[in-house]
């Protein structure tokens, strides 16, 4: 197993619009920044995942598009952007993920009910094996938090730090 980590869309614009995605990712910044040290100190891929409508926004280089200072990403982050919820859609992600030798994938941020779960199925299509870090998945209401984290295989904290050593 060589995984990667994905940070899905903690981007300013969506926390502006929700106070409960704001409250959400409140809640789990400490589990995804977790995540992004494991990932860091066992010099592992982590790949920082941006969402624009190429309509409506946010457009990229605005602070609406940039991620919420309190996720803890790296300029040294691989940036994909994406405009679909699923980000293996018309991006070079699962391209880089193969050029990178990852076959496993673990996923934070959110929505938890639409661009995690997305591209979760989308990791699956691709004969990725898909994990969410299990606390480190954010939506507008907790029910739908755990609803997915129900449905799809997790990892917690400490499995991750003994599957990686």
């Amino acid at each position: 197993m060589r995984p990667a980590l994905l940070v899905i869309d903690v981007q300013n614009a969506w926390l502006d619009q929700s106070k409960g995605l704001m409250t959400s990712v409140e809640a789990r910044a400490e589990e995804i920044n977790e995540a992004i040290a494991i990932f860091r100190t066992k010099g592992l891929p982590i790949f920082v995942i941006y969402h624009t409508d190429k309509g409506s926004g946010p457009a990229p280089g605005t602070q609406a598009f940039e991620f919420h200072p309190i996720i803890k990403i790296e300029p040294t982050d691989v940036r994909v952007v994406k405009n679909y919820p699923n980000a293996f859609n018309k991006t070079n992600l699962e391209h880089m993920l193969r050029e990178a030798g990852c076959d496993t994938v673990l996923l934070t941020g959110l929505s938890a009910t639409g661009c995690v779960l997305a591209t979760y199925m989308g990791a699956i299509d691709r004969d990725l094996s898909p994990y969410l870090v299990r606390d480190a998945v954010a939506a507008s209401r907790e029910d739908l938090v755990r609803f997915v984290e129900e449905i799809c295989d997790g990892l917690s904290l400490r499995a991750i730090r003994q599957l990686i050593q």
